[in-house]
Parts: structure tokens; sequence; C-alpha cells
């Protein structure tokens, strides 16, 4: 397992914190880890191309 060190702006810690005092994630690594999971699988590269294709062709051929 990898270890990282993350500084964020001490409104984003208090937010984590109402998630984790409310119960709806375990702690603050439950809660960054789900949360990078799914940056990584909304931006994996392949998913970008395929959009950014798809504004290309809008832009091309699309009606307004």
């Amino acid at each position: 397992m990898t270890t990282l060190e993350v500084h964020f702006p001490d409104e984003l810690a208090m937010r984590l914190d109402e998630l984790v005092g409310a119960g709806l994630v375990a702690d603050r690594n439950q809660a960054i880890i789900e949360a990078l999971r799914r940056f990584l699988e909304a931006h994996r590269p392949e998913l970008m191309e395929s959009q950014m294709l798809a504004d290309v062709e809008w832009g091309l051929h699309g009606k307004e």
C-alpha cells in the first residue's frame, strides 16, 4: 500500500469530517480513497478521448 500526504483547504476538511461524523464514511481515508477511485474512473484516457471526439463531431455537424 502507498502512503500519500495530502494538503487541502480547511473548509474541505470540515466538510469531510461532517461526512465522517454523520456515519456516511468510516473515516477520512475511506472517503479520500473513494473520491480518488471515482475521479480516476471518470477520467480514464479512453473515456476522455471518446468524449472529446463526440464534442468535435457535434461541433462540426451538430444542430442548435
